[in-house]
C-alpha cells in the first residue's frame, strides 16, 4: 500500500510537471502568436447535432508542416470535455513525418438541458525540444498548438431561427445584395419564412424597403432568402434592419453596409505671401466625400528636386472632418537654402488607415510657390492593419493566459 501511494504521488508529480509546462508553452505560443506555425489541423472543427446517447467515432489530422522531429501533447478542453475520449494524448513525429491522424470517441448523455451551440477545443501542442519530466529539464522555446473544435447543436423546442446578415457593399447607382442566412434549431419544420429589409441613412431616416421571397426550413437544416437594393445614393455607411416572419414568429437581424469607398478628395493645394528662404504654408483644400465623420485627417507631403533627391518631407496636423465637408489642412516647408526651380511634391491624405496620394508638379520662384495636381498615384488604399486590431489580439492573448493559468490550478489541486 505504501508503495502504491508513492507511486501513485510519483504518477501526480509527473503529471502536474506535464501540466505546468503545457502552461508554461501556452504562455511562449501566446507570446508568438504571430509567428508561422509548425503545426497544421484539418479539419479545423468539427459540427454534430445532437442525439440522446449518440456516440460516434471522429477524428482530425495534425500536419507536420516544418518535417521535423518533436513530441506533442493532446488535451481537451470546454463543456463537452467530459464527453470526449482521445485514443492517445502524446503524438510523435519524425522529420518523414507529414502528418498523423487523432481519433476521439463522443459519447453524448441522453439529455443536455441548454439548447444551442456546445463545444470542446482538443488542443495539440508542440512540446519544448528536450522536454522531460524532470523538474530541471523543463524549458520552453518557440512553441506552437492547433485547436481542433468539436461543436454539438442541442435542437431547441418548437421553432427557432438563427440569423445572419450577409451584404455585399457596391458602388453608387449599383445594386448593394442582402443575404439572409436561416439555420432552423428547433425541433419542428418552419414552413414558409420570408424577410422585410429597411434601409436606413446616417441620421437612421427610411430609406426604402425591400421584402425578399419566402422558404422552407426542416429542422436543424439551412435556409437562405436574397433581396437586391439599387444604391441610388450618396457614398457612405448605410444600415439593414432586417424582420424575418416564420410560422408566427419574428427574428430581427441588422448590419451596417457602405456604398462605394470612403474617400477624401483633394481639391487643391496653394501656397500665399511666400518668399524665398522663408516658410511656406501650404493650405491644402479638401472635401469628404463619406456621410459619416472622419477623424485624424492629416497631410504629408514629400518633395523631391529634378534629380529624385529629397528635399523636405512635412506634415500638416491632424483634423477631423464632417461629413461631405470641405476642410483645409495647413503644413509648413522651411525653404531656407532652397534654390528656385522646379520640383516634384509627393501629396498624401492619411485617413482612417486609408491613403489618398497626389502628385504636384512645384514651381519655386523668389516670392511664389505654384502648384498643380498633375495625376493620381493611388486613391482611398486600405492599410494593413489598424492600432485597434492588434488591441483585440492582446486582448484575447491575456484571455487565453488567464483561463489556462485557471485550468491549471483546479488540476493541480486534484493531484494534490
Amino acid at each position: 500500500m505504501e508503495r502504491m501511494s508513492r507511486q501513485s504521488r510519483s504518477d501526480g508529480m509527473m503529471n502536474a510537471k506535464l501540466i505546468l509546462a503545457v502552461m508554461l508553452a501556452l504562455l511562449a505560443f501566446s507570446g508568438s502568436a504571430g509567428l508561422a506555425s509548425a503545426l497544421g489541423v484539418t479539419p479545423g472543427r468539427t459540427t454534430v447535432d445532437f442525439e440522446p446517447g449518440l456516440e460516434k467515432k471522429l477524428s482530425f489530422t495534425i500536419t507536420n508542416n516544418e518535417h521535423k522531429k518533436f513530441d506533442a501533447y493532446i488535451y481537451i478542453e470546454g463543456d463537452l470535455s467530459e464527453y470526449i475520449t482521445l485514443d492517445r494524448d502524446i503524438l510523435s513525429f519524425e522529420e518523414t513525418d507529414n502528418s498523423k491522424g487523432v481519433e476521439y470517441t463522443v459519447r453524448l448523455p441522453e439529455r443536455i438541458d441548454t439548447p444551442g451551440d456546445h463545444w470542446a477545443k482538443i488542443i495539440t501542442l508542440e512540446l519544448p525540444k528536450g522536454f522531460s519530466e524532470s523538474e530541471g529539464n523543463m524549458q520552453v522555446t518557440g512553441t506552437v498548438a492547433v485547436i481542433h473544435q468539436l461543436r454539438v447543436k442541442v435542437p431547441y423546442p418548437g421553432r427557432y431561427v438563427q440569423l445572419d446578415l450577409l451584404v455585399q457593399d457596391a458602388p453608387p447607382n449599383e445594386s448593394v445584395r442582402f443575404f439572409v442566412k436561416l439555420y432552423n434549431l428547433g425541433k419542428e419544420d418552419i414552413a414558409s419564412a420570408r424577410a422585410t429589409i429597411q434601409i436606413l441613412g446616417p441620421t437612421n431616416e427610411v430609406i426604402d424597403t425591400i421584402e425578399t421571397g419566402s422558404t422552407a426550413i426542416k429542422s436543424m437544416e439551412r435556409g437562405e432568402l436574397t433581396a437586391a437594393w439599387k444604391a441610388d445614393a450618396n457614398p457612405g455607411m448605410y444600415h439593414a434592419a432586417v424582420t424575418v416572419r416564420y410560422d408566427g414568429e419574428i427574428g430581427k437581424v441588422e448590419k451596417n453596409f457602405y456604398v462605394g469607398n470612403m474617400l477624401i478628395e483633394v481639391l487643391g493645394v496653394s501656397v500665399k505671401d511666400f518668399r524665398l528662404g522663408g516658410v511656406a504654408k501650404f493650405d491644402i483644400q479638401a472635401e469628404s466625400m463619406w456621410n459619416q465623420p472622419i477623424e485624424d485627417v492629416y497631410a504629408q507631403m514629400v518633395i523631391s528636386d529634378a534629380s529624385d533627391n529629397k528635399v523636405a518631407d512635412f506634415k500638416s496636423a491632424s483634423t477631423d472632418v464632417a461629413p461631405y465637408e470641405r476642410t483645409h489642412l495647413y503644413a509648413y516647408w522651411d525653404t531656407e537654402g532652397v534654390n528656385e526651380g522646379d520640383y516634384v511634391a509627393r501629396l498624401t491624405l492619411n485617413y482612417a488607415g486609408r491613403t489618398v496620394e497626389r502628385e504636384l508638379k512645384t514651381k519655386v520662384g523668389l516670392e511664389s510657390i505654384i502648384t498643380e495636381i498633375v495625376g493620381v498615384s493611388v486613391g482611398a488604399v486600405t492599410g494593413e492593419g489598424s492600432a485597434t486590431d492588434q488591441s483585440m489580439i492582446m486582448i484575447l492573448v491575456v484571455a487565453l493566459i488567464s483561463i489556462n493559468l485557471a485550468w491549471f490550478m483546479y488540476f493541480r489541486k486534484r493531484i494534490r
